[in-house]
């Protein structure tokens, strides 16, 4: 995807749409750019393939919230977070589709794991600081979210649903289980 980006920013660079200061800027945008859109695309395709593009798109409506305002674990290069990403939704909706929980199992879950990620709070990451104002927003996003899913959650559990249910238990498990990881490895290497 970098080289893809500089590629772009050289023909703009080339067709004197930029000019040399701004490369690094339109390198930057381009990158995030296309690895949003493939991240995006693979997902809907992978939605499409196993025919639950509604749930593909219910998973990231909790997931995506709740790691960009709770942070976690990153990994080193796009391309693993872009494979551990694609194996994490794959392994998510095959459990969903494949094993059925009672609704009680999934309600625990989701109500340790939402109650866990309140305590764990954000996890900063050691190359991003972030201020204790920017701190505040970010568990106030978390706040928000958890409580819109809240709702949610007794709304499947008036109607039954538990493919939803057992999907947005497992989102909270993954969210949880990255907060944690990060939290430790980051621990790790501030006292390395």
């Amino acid at each position: 995807m970098e080289n893809l980006a500089k590629i772009l920013s050289q023909y703009l660079l080339s067709k004197n749409i930029i000019t040399e200061d701004m490369i690094d800027v339109y390198n930057y945008g381009f990158q995030c750019f296309l690895e949003l859109f493939a991240n995006v695309l693979c997902s809907i395709a992978i939605g499409l393939y196993l025919k639950m593009l509604p749930e593909c798109l219910y998973f990231f409506l909790f997931f995506i919230p709740l790691r960009s305002f709770g942070g976690g674990f990153h990994l080193n290069t796009y391309l693993k977070c872009f494979l551990a990403s694609c194996i994490v939704l794959i392994s998510s909706l095959l459990i969903v589709k494949y094993i059925e929980l009672p609704i009680i199992i999934s309600a625990i879950i989701y109500i340790v794991f939402a109650i866990l990620l309140l305590f764990i709070g954000p996890v900063n990451h050691p190359n991003k600081i972030v201020t204790a104002d920017k701190n505040r927003v970010f568990i106030s996003r978390t706040y928000i979210t958890i409580l819109i899913s809240f709702f949610l959650f007794l709304f499947f559990i008036i109607t039954e649903n538990k493919e939803y249910l057992l999907l947005q238990a497992i989102v909270f498990l993954i969210v949880f289980a990255s907060s944690l990881i990060g939290r430790l490895v980051n621990q790790e290497m501030q006292t390395s």
